[in-house]
């Protein structure tokens, strides 16, 4: 038996071992998705915080693919709070969950800077190419399974992620993100 499907088992069983366990295997990949839909960390937390909360109170519907069922929860969270502040224009990037290096801080600063521009570019995409591109390069979902979780043709998700990608080189190599 696979380690998810034993970790849902244990929670339809009213384990709180095994939330705990699910949320240490996917809090980092699922903050990560969370902070690129919504660009700040503070609202990424609140986020993740929501979809354990309602895993915690109703976690029988969950039945299999657990990874791509809270992937699904978190995206579908960072959308409500993006609608909630559609009428803000600019959103501020905040990187604080980069680790120090001690050692070189020349890499560190040099390294936030390329988060920066990355996260500004990605900003420039539509919501649709944004979604496809974190979810399948941060969530490691595959097209089939983002068609699926947004309810579209897995010809327009390979779609959105070539014109989004191809949008995103366009971008980095102009320097306009910047």
């Amino acid at each position: 038996m696979s380690e998810d499907r034993q970790l849902l088992k244990g929670l339809h069983r009213g384990r709180t071992s095994a939330l705990q366990q699910i949320y240490l295997k996917y809090k980092d990949d699922l903050l990560t998705v969370a902070r690129l839909l919504v660009y700040d960390i503070n609202t990424a937390e609140d986020c993740l915080q929501d979809v354990f909360v309602s895993l915690a109170s109703d976690g029988s519907k969950v039945r299999t693919n657990l990874k791509g069922y809270l992937l699904s929860c978190v995206v579908n969270r960072a959308r409500d709070h993006l609608r909630r502040k559609v009428a803000q224009s600019n959103y501020q990037v905040n990187i604080k969950a980069q680790r120090v290096d001690v050692a070189d801080p020349a890499n560190v600063m040099a390294r936030d800077d390329q988060i920066k521009i990355v996260m500004r570019a990605l900003e420039k995409l539509s919501c649709e190419q944004r979604e496809i591109i974190i979810l399948h390069l941060q969530g490691d979902m595959k097209f089939h399974q983002i068609a699926a979780m947004l309810d579209m043709s897995i010809n327009s998700v390979q779609s959105r992620y070539r014109y989004g990608m191809e949008k995103l080189r366009q971008l980095l190599t102009k320097k306009e993100a910047i």
